[in-house]
């Protein structure tokens, strides 16, 4: 399962910004406009009507959706050159947050513009079409990545995920307080699963830099040294 949603990760960003310059590019470029946003900053709101579709030029934002009970999950963060928010051009509301994670800055297109540019141009709507199947696909793979019961298995594979060539070297660009809550665990508990994997040698991490190494075995199968 996790070599499936590894290959599919290594491919999903390429997939997306060659969808995304196809059906941006339709919109005149009066029609658009830059918003610059500090860390923190809120895009959008959980419940707020659809007025546009996003690019991000610069920065971060994390898709944060609240769910019954109090609880939240991450449904996407969004980088430099991706697009975000796209299937809410068929939805009267926002169905989740919008924050930035460092400051940023953003391309706002209007959902009515782009509306009727893709009514016009099948490749572009089906350049979308394609990008809208890349997030499904992509939330899928985070939800199977929740399933691994092993909270220091599921850093391994959230880590592999990470990986771009053959390199075992993740560079981070962000903290573990916000990875967590990707991987469906608790600040302490990715804290204990960090520790335990440095332990038996499965990695090594080092200013922003971590490295995998195959190790003794699976962490959680190794008990601590009695002193």
């Amino acid at each position: 399962m996790i070599a499936v949603i590894w290959r599919w990760f290594r491919g999903k960003a390429a997939l997306r910004m060659q969808g995304a310059n196809v059906w941006v590019g339709l919109i005149e470029p009066q029609r658009l406009h830059r918003r610059r946003l500090k860390l923190g900053d809120a895009l959008f709101w959980q419940g707020d009507a659809t007025v546009a579709v996003f690019h991000v030029d610069r920065g971060r934002v994390r898709l944060v959706r609240h769910l019954e009970g109090g609880s939240s999950v991450t449904l996407h963060v969004a980088r430099a050159d991706e697009t975000f928010a796209e299937a809410t051009l068929w939805a009267e509301a926002y169905h989740c947050d919008c924050v930035t994670e460092v400051p940023s800055e953003v391309t706002v297109i209007p959902k009515p513009d782009l509306l009727v540019a893709l009514e016009g141009n099948p490749q572009a709507a089906l350049a979308l079409a394609r990008g809208l199947a890349a997030q499904v696909r992509d939330l899928r793979s985070r939800l199977e990545l929740r399933n691994i019961r092993s909270a220091s298995e599921r850093v391994m594979a959230w880590l592999r995920l990470q990986m771009s060539g053959a390199r075992p070297m993740v560079r981070l660009d962000r903290p573990w307080t916000e990875i967590a809550a990707d991987t469906g665990l608790t600040h302490e508990a990715i804290n204990r699963a960090l520790a335990v994997l440095e332990r038996t040698g499965r990695l090594v991490r080092e200013s922003g830099v971590v490295t995998l190494s195959a190790g003794p075995g699976p962490a959680g199968e190794v008990a601590p040294k009695k002193r």
